[in-house]
């Protein structure tokens, strides 16, 4: 059937990248669209007539599933699909469920390659699509530490009594040194036979798929069982029939941490390894970090993702506490642990939204859950508590707002069992105020920006960190963009920037420590407080003014290298106070384990003469650093 044509180019107007076209390109492929009312009946014979294409969802949901059923992403208006297929030439291989009826428009693909050839806005949106889904984003390594901005002998590095210079923990290696073979690999029109041959062959349990050098899939053993001989498929069949399409991947330079959690976020067990130009160099298992971490971390999170309901879910979590503990004390890592920690409340959030969904129905409509503040920044420490909420689609009835309330309870609830605790702030998608559609927190945040209070500004810095735990990338990916445009205000910097100064470092008068805790721990010191927490606000202050939507404090760091409101040195000096003080944190924290003393404050009396002077080295560092940002955003003399 053929849409409206004044209709169609409105609704053009709001769909990337149709909104970049010129208006005679756009009135042009508004009068080619074909349109389609899809349900469950016709949704086969729908692709056999309309395929390859580009497919854009006008109304409905649907579900983009891969051949083994595994759902790739939940479709609703104004979402795009189908142009895989038409970048690359492959065979269309993934399937479509109707979750609700709806209209479907279809442009056909000679006239997306007309498209393409006449504007080149329009055809780079399409490329950078494919490439995202094609790899993951190269991390950084953290930045080195060095004593180029500190009084000799007083450069922060490890506290005394942690990891010895040089130790390196297991999952900090980069995955480039434990990868020992080259690639095993083959074109997507060799034959399933020709696969199961080569991994025979050369004894391995997966095969990489590269076409014209550039990785389009992989096959591993697991898929000719499960995809080939169970479904008695011919064994002359292309592999690009069967295989995964678009597999996630991890650069070389990245650690087995990253690939430890990235393989968790996907539940996969097989990782191609990719250079920096994205050219295949290996494979990664999980065997591999078994063997390289003697099974612990890779076990608990794979006894995590085992389990089969909340219960099991509880108990095989309360190891957690005891596990960390000793992990903690034998790696010595701050930035390890963080990470870690999130790992492990991010894949128990994913299994208590899987749990969910089982008892009460799948999603209806688009969601993000949300990790905010250290689990955003992951960053989690051994008594983090719960920072989350839940990122809607817009224009949702009763019914769905009622059914994502549910799901907000249910996992604050669960991850609080777990052992995670409820943030008391109620910063929680069991909050209404936490839990609201794109256009709600958008708004949030505008008022924040517009009239930034100085409750208004402790309170939404939280929100600023955030991270996609589960739920549409595209819903996320548009919302942040918003976010990071919001925060680049100079009004809102400005007074960012006042409230910053404003804070107290614990230095007194002839540079000593001045304590912060009343009653009998009043010559204690928080660390987190007055030093990491001012570090991030610096930081993010900085990250906001650039419109860097990175969560992470050491990578914001790395992205703010070619700033020119943050020279180099006081980079690298903010970056080297950080993992001091995360790491004398952590190091207290093991020592007060199972106390009742203040995790976040330490006593300096109790200090190495050493570590003390580092301490009050770091602390000059932060204060030189709001004295920075006054001046810079704040007009502050």
């Amino acid at each position: 059937m053929q849409p409206d044509f004044a209709e169609l180019n409105r609704f053009l107007l709001d769909c990337p990248p149709f909104d970049q076209l010129a208006a005679e390109q756009r009135q042009w492929i508004a009068g080619q669209i074909k349109a389609a009312y899809v349900n469950e009946h016709n949704v086969e014979e729908f692709f056999r007539s309309y395929s390859p294409a580009l497919y854009i969802v006008r109304s409905g949901g649907f579900d983009l599933l891969a051949p083994d059923g595994h759902l790739i992403e939940r479709l609703e208006s104004h979402d795009l699909f189908g142009f895989p297929s038409l970048l690359s030439g492959r065979e269309v291989v993934n399937q479509l469920e109707v979750v609700e009826d709806g209209i479907i428009f279809i442009v056909s693909a000679a006239d997306f390659d007309r498209l393409r050839q006449n504007s080149r806005a329009f055809e780079l949106y399409f490329i950078r699509a494919h490439e995202r889904r094609l790899l993951t984003e190269t991390s950084f390594s953290q930045p080195p530490r060095t004593s180029a901005t500190y009084p000799e002998g007083a450069a922060p590095a490890y506290p005394q009594g942690a990891a010895p210079a040089g130790y390196v923990d297991a999952l900090q290696r980069p995955v480039g040194e434990v990868v020992q073979r080259e690639a095993v690999c083959l074109t997507s029109t060799a034959t399933i036979q020709e696969a199961a041959q080569a991994m025979r062959k050369e004894k391995v349990s997966s095969i990489m798929v590269v076409d014209d050098g550039r990785l389009v899939g992989i096959l591993t053993d697991r898929d000719l069982r499960n995809r080939v001989v169970a479904q008695g498929l011919s064994y002359d069949i292309h592999i690009n029939a069967v295989m995964t399409q678009a597999p996630a991947t991890i650069g070389m330079t990245q650690t087995l941490l990253d690939a430890l959690a990235l393989m968790t976020q996907e539940n996969i067990h097989h990782i191609p390894v990719v250079d920096e130009d994205g050219k295949p160099i290996g494979m990664l298992t999980n065997t591999d970090l078994m063997r390289q971490q003697k099974s612990e971390p890779v076990m608990l999170i794979s006894a995590l993702n085992k389990v089969q309901d909340r219960d099991a879910l509880i108990a095989e979590a309360a190891h957690i506490p005891d596990y960390m503990h000793s992990f903690a004390a034998r790696v010595n890592d701050a930035a390890a642990v963080g990470r870690l920690l999130a790992s492990l409340t991010d894949t128990m959030t994913r299994k208590l939204i899987d749990f969910y969904e089982q008892e009460h129905g799948v999603a209806p409509a688009a969601y993000v859950w949300l990790a905010f503040g250290s689990q955003g920044r992951e960053d989690q420490t051994l008594s983090s508590d719960q920072d989350n909420g839940l990122l809607l689609a817009n224009d949702l009835n009763e019914k769905q707002l009622d059914w994502f309330a549910g799901l907000g309870e249910f996992v604050c609830q669960g991850l609080a069992d777990c052992g995670v605790p409820k943030c008391p702030g109620d910063i929680m998608a069991s909050n209404p105020d936490c839990r609201r559609t794109r256009a709600g927190w958008l708004e949030r945040f505008e008022s924040w920006t517009r009239s930034p209070t100085p409750k208004a500004l402790m309170y939404c810095q939280i929100f600023f960190d955030s991270r996609n735990v589960r739920g549409n990338k595209r819903l996320y990916q548009a919302y942040r963009e918003d976010v990071a445009k919001l925060g680049r205000s100079e009004f809102f910097l400005g007074n960012l920037a006042r409230l910053q100064s404003r804070v107290q470092v614990p230095l007194g008068l002839f540079n000593r420590f001045r304590g912060t805790e009343s009653g009998k721990d009043s010559d204690w010191v928080d660390i987190k407080r007055f030093g990491i927490a001012l570090i991030n606000d610096i930081v993010r202050l900085y990250s906001l003014h650039e419109g860097l939507t990175e969560p992470r404090t050491l990578i914001r760091l790395q992205l703010l290298e070619s700033s020119k409101l943050l020279n180099r040195k006081d980079n690298q000096a903010l970056a080297e106070a950080w993992q001091f003080m995360t790491q004398l944190r952590l190091q207290h924290q093991l020592a007060v384990w199972g106390t009742d003393q203040p995790k976040n404050a330490l006593d300096p009396d109790e200090l190495s003469t050493l570590t003390r002077r580092q301490l009050k080295s770091a602390f000059r560092i932060v204060k030189e650093s709001q004295q920075g940002v006054g001046l810079k955003f704040g007009r502050i003399g």
